[in-house]
């Protein structure tokens, strides 16, 4: 039995203690741009089943490897690097095709299945972890997969400036004793273990052995692809792994070329240099859906629009202000006119398909009359003034939206400044705890990555928001195993954020994908930035 080299939680992102302060938190926490799916309810608009059949399924996989897949990425990754990838444009790429976990989610839900691991239990207190690993798998580079590479990958994820060891218990100690068994185990409880584990990519021990600076520049996993190359803002290139397990890979090759801009992305699928965008706005997808060489899907995902508050901002402070402007947000009306119509509604601070998600017993209906009532009584002369901030890292329309609702309040004598900040400024103002806002909330798309509770656990809320009476709940929360108590925690969790309202949940984003019709087998990845290209191939 082994322990890790001792550290402290990072402090961008440590679980159960609360402190997230980093550029990357911000990016990761609030979105950026680039939502986290789930399968759920089907969505107004056009229907899926439909376009899917439009195009057609023609014929079966090849026997063998076929074929190129162009596909129009939106950004270079910000490292190779898994255990530092927060954003899309990274997690995309590696994610179920060059590195597995030892789990992942089970195709258009948020419960698990093996993935590198061929069963997993847990202990009644959810302390101590078993993962038994499959037989025969092997890396890229020929290194064979056992305890002792996943100890290492595992290690190196907790290395203190790696923003995802907040997906391993802090203090962890992982046992390699049996070549086929991994086990992790911890002093505190660490319920979501399972679902953290389809984000901890098991990278090559050889690999690993060379250190962080080569890691964060090359790539070798498990995977159905093998890393190729990577040209800064032309390329990324996968080739098939012929030693795959499968199902798949079935193209030879997959060519990420990156294209930033969206409209240019959408010309480029139109023409054929490139066969499937995912991530097309609903205004892109407009013209898209009437081209009969495309197949257009759609899914409701792991993140949501929202408004956060600063709590302890004058003007934010005060609950019926919060609850004037929630009653006056016409939900409806804001996925109509700039959404195209795509997305639902937001009740829950945790959007559908998230473990625990339930609606609460407190809503907020469209209603003019009430919030008008609430401006009122809030004790504010009036006209009241407020400031909201976004950035476009954080989220596709935020400006169109900001604004819609800046129009709607001021129905109820609410003056709402709309301001456009730099990313780097947003970050410092709302992650500093020591400094007093100047600002009264801040807007963005939230992207619940692990399929569980993640910024109720890590304090997040309690941090940006300066939601204190958070706290002991988060804590029950995070030293509960998953089950029949702990469900009603997180409904409480819920209901609670309801009532005090330190964000106001507008709408779950939509994610868009457009292929060619040549394009067989895919599916929008319901958990969010990681499509399985593996089992996506060409027909004739």
């Amino acid at each position: 039995m082994r322990n890790p080299a001792s550290r402290t939680a990072p402090p961008a992102l440590a679980a159960e203690r609360g402190g997230i302060g980093r550029r990357e938190a911000l990016r990761w926490g609030i979105g950026a741009g680039a939502g986290l799916v789930v399968g759920l309810p089907v969505l107004s608009g056009c229907s899926i089943g439909s376009q899917q059949s439009a195009g057609g399924q023609q014929g079966s996989p090849p026997a063998t490897p076929t074929g190129v897949l162009r596909v129009g990425h939106p950004a270079d990754p910000s490292s190779l690097d898994p255990s530092v990838a927060f954003d899309g444009a990274t997690l995309s790429v590696l994610s179920n095709h060059v590195y597995e976990g030892l789990l992942r989610f089970k195709q258009g839900t948020s419960d698990v299945e093996g993935l590198l691991a061929e069963s997993y239990e847990s202990s009644p207190d959810a302390r101590e972890w078993t993962f038994r690993l499959k037989e025969g798998v092997k890396f890229h580079d020929g290194e064979v997969l056992n305890s002792t590479a996943v100890r290492k990958t595992f290690e190196y994820y907790s290395r203190e400036d790696a923003g995802l060891s907040l997906l391993i218990p802090t203090g962890a100690v992982f046992d390699d004793s049996d070549p086929a068994v991994f086990r992790v185990k911890s002093a505190k409880p660490a319920p979501d273990m399972a679902r953290n584990t389809t984000l901890i990519g098991i990278i090559s021990p050889k690999l690993v052995a060379q250190g962080v600076d080569v890691v964060k520049t090359t790539a070798v996993g498990t995977g159905p692809f093998r890393f190729v190359s990577y040209t800064a803002a032309k390329s990324i290139v996968l080739a098939a792994n012929s030693d795959y397990r499968g199902p798949g890979p079935y193209v030879q090759e997959v060519q990420f070329q990156i294209i930033p801009d969206a409209s240019a992305r959408a010309s480029a699928l139109r023409s054929g240099s490139i066969d499937l965008v995912p991530k097309v706005s609903p205004a892109d997808a407009v013209a898209l859906r009437s081209d009969r060489n495309l197949v257009v899907q759609e899914a409701p995902t792991w993140s949501q629009s929202e408004v956060i508050f600063f709590l302890k901002t004058p003007i934010s402070d005060n609950l019926k202000v919060r609850q004037a402007v929630a009653h006056a947000i016409d939900k409806q009306a804001l996925i109509k006119s700039i959404q195209n119509g795509v997305g639902t509604p937001a009740e829950s601070v945790l959007p559908p398909g998230v473990y625990g998600y339930q609606v609460p017993a407190t809503k907020y209906s469209y209603d003019l009359g009430k919030a008008q009532q609430l401006i009122a009584e809030c004790g504010l002369p009036t006209p009241v003034h407020a400031e909201i901030i976004w950035a476009p890292e954080l989220g596709a329309s935020l400006d169109k939206m900001a604004f819609a609702i800046s129009g709607m309040v001021k129905k109820i004598g609410v003056e709402l400044k709309v301001t456009q900040k730099p990313i780097g400024e947003i970050a410092k103002q709302i992650f500093d705890t020591t400094m007093q806002k100047p600002y009264q909330s801040v807007m963005g798309d939230m992207g619940w990555l692990n399929g569980a509770p993640l910024f109720l656990t890590t304090g997040y809320f309690e941090t940006v928001a300066g939601f204190e009476e958070l706290k002991p709940l988060k804590e029950k929360m995070v030293s509960t195993a998953d089950g029949p108590e702990r469900l009603q925690v997180v409904a409480d969790i819920q209901e609670l954020f309801a009532r005090q309202l330190p964000m106001i949940p507008l709408y779950t984003v939509t994610e868009i994908d457009v292929h060619r019709s040549a394009v067989q087998g895919y599916s929008v990845p319901r958990d969010g930035f990681l499509p399985r290209l593996g089992e996506v191939y060409l027909s004739a």
